[in-house]
């Protein structure tokens, strides 16, 4: 095993390397944290290190900061050496990113042992990685067949369809009475069919994180309307009346226009289907400080509060209350908890057994797009929005890495400009997070930074030519124009 030492007293740090030597470890030694930082930034980096904390340029405590904030592909075991014994000293080293300290001067067992120990650690964090990618791997495998069944199925069903279809019109000649119910029920199953289809299609999208908003001004008391008009006759025939409770005549939101009409179809299509005949269902939306709340109301025979806790789980079929009756397939709620989420708003939904359920959804009150403004420098933030202002945005502003991830994840903008150099979590570290959250991975990132961009830190799809990349200081019109590209394709 190969053991990184970084001391810049050549006393300790020749100690320590022929300590470490007599039991086999190959070592390699540094005399300062910055030797120190680059031989853990390779490719071929050790996964155990022990740093002293006090070191010239930087030291060990900022060596491990980088360390964890750094998109690494293996995890490194720190051991920090330290001549401090003070508890907030040491507690100062762990909560930086130490797994373990020892104090100076060191004792060769209590050293050998804590190596052994961090050799045990790294053989559970290799284990538990593989594990891991194996689950994934699997996982993914799972997704890219139901995927590729459910695409292959679209074609034998249209065929079907279009059969049938020609069968009822006559075109293949006249039908007795019969077999044109038969025909008829075998149509509507085809539909069912299609439908199933067309949502297991739309899930493994979601999962994988394909589904991509196209958002513009809507009109959500449209969107309601226009959901009513849509399920009026299927209502009709179990007698069933349909409600809007909506205080205004038109509540402009920005968001995907048939993605939202999407999910009010899916939880009303479900109310219809559990509330029994002669009944009332209510599309509302109510107009909160900073979100919409829409809901969809019913007054059917409601669920049970076991069942209650896993409404959204994929595939989880249940009756609404307990014993038999209709089991949904688990996966309209699902997409539309999806559908959301993409939007950055909430779904959950409130019942009582025998009196019915209410699905209420949020969605953010901006009727424009939002630029998330990141850059640890605030003047900088207030020059950027200065310049952007003329166009029809709402702006939202970050001065950390950390920050801008919190608000990228609970906001959902349309697009990040993004600065480089910060302390903590930098741009590559930004970038690195929101790509690998299916909720945030398309938003559009545009690079806003004085320091010479490393195109090798952006990996993956993500790399330096898809995100378009400015130095600053950049001319007005030039970022005007690219942050308005950005949001419109």
């Amino acid at each position: 095993m190969r053991i990184l030492i970084a001391e810049d007293d050549n006393i300790s740090r020749k100690l320590l390397k022929t300590s470490l030597e007599k039991r086999g470890y190959d070592v390699v030694a540094t005399k300062n944290g910055v030797e120190a930082w680059n031989v853990l930034a390779s490719n071929d980096a050790p996964q155990l290190a022990i740093l002293d904390w006090m070191m010239p340029e930087m030291d060990g405590v900022d060596v491990i900061r980088h360390l964890r904030s750094a998109k690494m592909k293996q995890y490194t075991y720190i051991i920090l050496l330290t001549a401090k014994g003070h508890q907030d000293d040491i507690a100062t080293g762990l909560e930086a990113g130490a797994d373990d300290y020892l104090r100076k001067p060191f004792n060769a067992k209590e050293l050998h042992a804590r190596v052994r120990v961090g050799q045990r650690m790294i053989e559970i964090q290799n284990q538990l990685e593989d594990h891991i990618r194996r689950l994934k791997e699997l996982d993914q495998l799972k997704k890219d067949f139901l995927a590729m069944v459910s695409h292959e199925l679209r074609t034998p069903l249209a065929v079907m369809k279009g059969g049938v279809s020609l069968c009822l019109d006559g075109v293949a000649g006249q039908l007795n009475d019969t077999q044109a119910d038969l025909l008829g029920d075998t149509l509507e199953n085809i539909d069912q069919l299609t439908r199933l289809i067309t949502d297991l299609l739309d899930m493994s999208k979601i999962e994988a994180g394909k589904i991509v908003l196209r958002r513009d001004t809507m009109d959500l008391a449209f969107s309601v309307r226009k959901a009513l008009n849509a399920f009026k006759y299927s209502a009709g025939e179990k007698g069933i009346t349909l409600k809007i409770a909506l205080n205004a005549s038109s509540l402009p939101v920005y968001a995907d226009a048939d993605k939202i009409d999407q999910v009010f179809n899916n939880l009303i299509s479900n109310a219809i289907r559990y509330t029994p005949e002669n009944k009332e269902i209510t599309l509302g939306v109510d107009i909160l400080a900073n979100d919409y709340l829409c809901y969809v109301a019913d007054t059917g025979i409601g669920i049970s509060d076991n069942n209650l806790k896993k409404l959204f789980s994929k595939f989880t079929q249940f009756s609404r209350v307990d014993g038999p009756g209709y089991k949904g397939t688990g996966i309209g709620l699902t997409i539309a908890r999806g559908l959301v989420e993409k939007h950055g708003g909430k779904i959950w939904a409130e019942s009582k057994e025998g009196e019915g359920t209410t699905f209420n959804f949020t969605l953010k009150r901006r009727d424009r797009p939002t630029v998330l403004i990141v850059d640890d420098e605030p003047k900088m933030v207030d020059v950027i929005e200065k310049v952007l202002s003329h166009g029809n945005y709402h702006f939202l502003k970050a001065y950390s890495g950390e920050e801008a991830c919190e608000l990228a994840q609970s906001e959902m903008p349309a697009m990040i400009v993004l600065d480089m150099v910060m302390p903590g979590l930098d741009g590559y570290g930004v970038i690195d997070k929101l790509k690998n959250d299916v909720r945030t991975q398309d938003i559009p990132v545009l690079i806003l930074s004085s320091a010479q961009i490393e195109p090798d830190k952006i990996s993956g799809e993500n790399d330096a030519g898809a995100i378009p990349i400015m130095t600053k200081p950049v001319k007005p019109k030039k970022l005007i124009d690219s942050v308005e590209s950005l949001i419109k394709n």
